[in-house]
């Protein structure tokens, strides 16, 4: 059953955000501004973050989400979808998310960019879409 999902990223991420997730209501968002502003308009199912989310301000958008009376139990699950962090910064991010309390940190990078990737990628998010 499609579900409404609100996706916090870049735009090149769009393609394989929808690759993964073809059969939900994807709504994509640039800022935090437009993330704010799309939350109080409607109900979601999911909230994927980018680590590159408006200037790398997913940690402001995941703190909000946990702050918020409405929306403080939307799964939150945070991506990296491309390359440019040490095993030790995407450490960093893991531990950093989990103390927020995001639901779940997917290196997007650890998936190939292929039917089976994506698949890979779909059981993961399934997981929060179905609780």
């Amino acid at each position: 059953m499609p579900q409404k999902i609100l996706v916090a990223d870049t735009p090149d991420g769009d393609r394989r955000i929808s690759a993964i997730l073809p059969e939900h209501d994807l709504v994509f968002v640039r800022t935090l501004d437009q993330a704010q502003r799309a939350l109080t308009r409607a109900q979601f199912a999911l909230v994927l973050v980018g680590v590159h989310f408006d200037d790398s301000r997913m940690f402001d958008l995941v703190r909000a989400l946990r702050s918020d009376e409405e929306h403080g139990e939307v799964p939150i699950v945070c991506v990296r979808g491309r390359p440019g962090f040490t095993a030790i910064t995407t450490r960093t991010l893991e531990v950093t998310l989990k103390a927020l309390a995001a639901d779940e940190f997917l290196d997007l990078l650890h998936f190939g960019d292929d039917a089976a990737g994506n698949a890979a990628l779909r059981a993961a998010v399934d997981r929060y879409l179905r609780g």
